[in-house]
Order: C-alpha cells, then sequence, then structure tokens
C-alpha cells in the first residue's frame, strides 16, 4: 500500500509540475495584465482545474471516476482558499507576487494530493482498478 502512495505520489509530482507550470503561467499573466492576487490565483486554479482533471485521474490514479469531477473541483476551491490566505500573508509582509506565486505552489500541491487521494480518487469508490498498479 505504501509503494502504491508513493508510486502516485512521484506521478503526481511529475503531472502536477505540468500543471503546475501551465497554471502559474496563467497566474503570471494576470499579475502582468493588473490583476489583483486574489483574481490572478482565481483564474490560474479555475484553468489549471479544466487543464489538469483527466491527466490526474488518468496518469496519477489510473481511473475514470463518473461523478468525481465535482469533488475534484470541490477540493480546489479548498486549495484556492488556502492559497489565498498564503498569498494575502506574503503580500502582507511585502513579498513580491510572482516570487508569492511560487512560494505557495509547494504546500498548495500537498494538500491538493491529500484531498484528490482521501476524497477525490479514493481506492474502490467508482471506477476500475489502478491501471498503474505495475509501476
Amino acid at each position: 500500500m505504501l509503494k502504491k502512495m508513493l508510486q502516485q505520489a512521484m506521478r503526481f509530482v511529475v503531472t502536477g509540475g505540468i500543471n503546475t507550470a501551465f497554471s502559474y503561467g496563467i497566474y503570471a499573466l494576470c499579475i502582468f495584465l493588473g490583476a489583483g492576487y486574489a483574481i490572478a490565483s482565481g483564474v490560474s486554479i479555475v484553468c489549471g482545474v479544466l487543464f489538469s482533471y483527466k491527466t490526474t485521474s488518468a496518469v496519477v490514479f489510473g481511473r475514470g471516476y463518473s461523478g468525481s469531477l465535482v469533488r475534484y473541483i470541490g477540493s480546489y476551491v479548498i486549495v484556492y482558499l488556502f492559497s489565498v490566505l498564503i498569498l494575502k500573508t506574503m503580500d502582507e509582509f511585502g513579498i513580491n507576487p510572482y516570487l508569492a506565486g511560487v512560494l505557495a505552489a509547494p504546500p498548495c500541491a500537498v494538500l491538493s494530493f491529500a484531498l484528490l487521494k482521501l476524497f477525490v480518487f479514493r481506492a474502490g469508490h467508482h471506477g476500475p482498478v489502478d491501471r498503474h498498479s505495475g509501476l
């Protein structure tokens, strides 16, 4: 069980790196265009969720789940609120919003993996057997 979770975590890191680069690009573009951190974070999360739902479900957890998009979106609402709290705190300390976006990513990724693993793509809850069990 631990081996499977570590394998999923590694796939999450790789897939998440791609998704994070995409989301950070959207965030940075919004900041560049004059949006505040809350708007930039919100836009980047919405775009990131739409971009990453299929890759995460297929590549990381090896499953397709009916009805999991709602739980996935709910998880990212929590991640969004967490990220805005981190960004607000860094803004109060005068940290550059571009750097703040980079610094907020790791704790948000940990929270995201935990929520997805425990509530969205849990074993035995909708969907077939893990297609990556041999990895």
